[in-house]
Order: structure tokens, then sequence, then C-alpha cells
């Protein structure tokens, strides 16, 4: 039996404001990096970094897709050349 979890609609709507903040000026890193200690609790902070943590998955799938299209391609490429050094068997 799954049970649900309810959450306070006051921390749902800061939440979803710290997100959309973080999505809007395009953060990369947490604008108050000595606060996080006193903000960890903050629903708006955590929003935020929920988007820089997406953001940062998110690059690291586009890099880890780009290096393996790139090794496609030069297997593509390589693949049939001989090189010069006669017909390939």
């Amino acid at each position: 039996m799954e049970e649900e979890i309810k959450v306070d609609e006051k921390f749902k709507s800061a939440f979803n404001l710290g997100y959309r903040v973080a999505e809007e000026l395009k953060l990369r890193t947490q604008i108050l990096k000595d606060q996080e200690k006193l903000m960890a609790n903050n629903p708006m902070h955590m929003g935020m970094q929920q988007f820089i943590d997406e953001a940062h998955l998110s690059k690291s799938k586009k890099l880890d897709n780009s290096l393996e299209q790139s090794r496609a391609d030069s297997i593509k490429k390589k693949k049939g050349k001989s090189r010069g050094r006669g017909p390939s068997l």
C-alpha cells in the first residue's frame, strides 16, 4: 500500500518559486554559497538547488551523448579505409 505524502502549500509554492528563479537566471551554482548551512531547510533555496542539480545532470548527459556520437562517427570514418596498405579484407 502506497503512502501519500502531503506537502504544505506554502512550502510547495516557495520551492517552485525558487526553481523558477534559478531557471530564469540560468543558475549553475548557488548564489549564496556561504549561506548554505543557514538556508538548507529554506524551500526556496531547495528549489534553486533542485534546478542546479538537474542542470548538471542534463549537461553531463549531453556530454556523454556527444562523446558517444563522436566515437561512432570516427569508427564509421575508419571503417573500410585501407590507409594505403592495400585492400581491406
